[in-house]
């Protein structure tokens, strides 16, 4: 099983390498951070002293934060990607850059962080990861602090790939999600399942607490 996962893991991280995902996702960022979108009032919950963002692709939310942030710390499977946020952020001192295996939070010390953050990214990932990573975000969380996982809330074809459903939405419950949170030791403070792209309850939201 293990041989097949990582299979998955890499197809993924492999499928978003492409340059034009990218340029076209800088204009998608309405769904997240406009009025009336159900991500901000949660996001304003979190204490962004010191702040991950996991998938991060080539920084566009991370920018949008820059101004209110403290310490930024980068994560993305894919070396292309951090390499675009290196120049993106380059003389920005506050920001740090880190590659990953796509299930880790490597680098990153036990409770030294107040917040982490995951958008448009964990919706493709295995399962398996999601549970790995939500043991990693329970690790390096402060007691106290938070994480905001957008998340696949996609119950169709389990024994397919993520390629193979709508909008590359990996298998994944909202339900199973706040139970892997749960077992990994947070405590979950906000849920809520929403469409995605005329899709409904395509996709969720979970706001958790070390």
């Amino acid at each position: 099983m293990e041989d097949r996962l990582i299979q998955e893991r890499q197809r993924i991280a492999g499928d978003h390498r492409e340059v034009g995902y990218y340029e076209q996702a800088e204009r998608w960022m309405g769904g997240f951070w406009d009025e009336g979108s159900p991500f901000p009032p949660l996001f304003d919950q979190l204490d962004l002293t010191t702040v991950i963002e996991l998938a991060c692709g080539h920084g566009r939310h991370a920018e949008h934060i820059l101004h209110r942030a403290g310490d930024i710390t980068l994560i993305d499977v894919n070396e292309t990607n951090i390499a675009a946020c290196r120049q993106r952020f380059a003389g920005k001192g506050r920001v740090q850059f880190i590659v990953n295996k796509g299930n880790d939070l490597p680098g990153i010390a036990d409770a030294s962080q107040t917040a982490l953050f995951c958008y448009d990214a964990m919706v493709h990932f295995e399962l398996i990861d999601v549970l790995a990573y939500l043991r990693e975000i329970k690790r390096v969380l402060i007691p106290g602090g938070r994480a905001l996982l957008h998340v696949s809330n996609n119950t169709e074809n389990p024994e397919g790939t993520y390629s193979q459903n709508r909008h590359w939405r990996n298998f994944g419950s909202l339900v199973v999600a706040r139970h892997f949170a749960v077992r990994a030791g947070l405590r979950v403070l906000a849920h809520e399942v929403i469409d995605w792209s005329g899709e409904p309850a395509l996709d969720a939201i979970l706001l958790v607490e070390a």
